[in-house]
């Protein structure tokens, strides 16, 4: 498939954004659609629900929430993650990642950017984070970037309408994101099974 085949006869980019917490109310849902609001536009960002749901990697169908996620990544253009700094991901972030590295997953991410934000009170506070979802996404075939965004300690991240506060840091987001956007790549990917 082109990339250009999921984008509507508009132009309009397709991007899947996924919250690396199991938590409903965790702050990186809010980064995740903090992050919407700044993918240049046009750009629909479609929040993907069912992290809790996926099991580990194994042998025999895809199960539903997995396939769910498969399906939405292939007919995007993009994704973005949004991951907690500290070092505990959920098992389930990887196992989801795991699926989209796997011919078993078809690999939805082939040829695709992704944008890992993230956010802490000191720089490199999130390198770890980074790291392990650079590794396990260059794996499922992704062009990776980063946003890791710094806000001090204390200071607010997000003002009332869900906004990034940080300009600098609004800026760092903003550049990440702008890597969303990339000319016509064609990828062949197989068909989940």
């Amino acid at each position: 498939m082109t990339r250009n085949d999921a984008r509507d006869a508009g132009g309009t980019m397709k991007i899947v954004g996924i919250a690396g917490s199991l938590l409903s109310r965790a702050y990186v849902r809010g980064l995740l659609e903090a992050a919407g609001a700044e993918l240049p536009g046009p750009a629909d960002l479609w929040i993907w629900e069912g992290l809790e749901r996926v099991p580990p990697v194994a042998e025999g169908e895809i199960p539903p929430p997995v396939r769910d996620l498969c399906q939405a990544l292939t007919a995007a253009d993009g994704a973005i993650i949004a991951a907690p700094a500290h070092s505990v991901l959920p098992r389930q972030l990887e196992d989801a990642l795991e699926w989209t590295s796997s011919a078993h997953g078809a690999w939805p991410l082939l040829g695709k950017p992704v944008v890992v934000v993230t956010c802490g009170a000191r720089p490199y506070e999130s390198m770890w984070t980074q790291t392990v979802l650079h590794r396990a996404l260059g794996a499922a075939g992704a062009s990776v970037h980063s946003a890791e965004l710094v806000v001090p300690a204390g200071a607010p991240v997000f003002d009332a309408g869900g906004r990034i506060v940080h300009p600098a840091s609004r800026e760092s987001l903003r550049a990440a994101l702008g890597r969303l956007r990339v000319s016509p790549l064609t990828v062949s990917s197989p068909q989940l099974n």
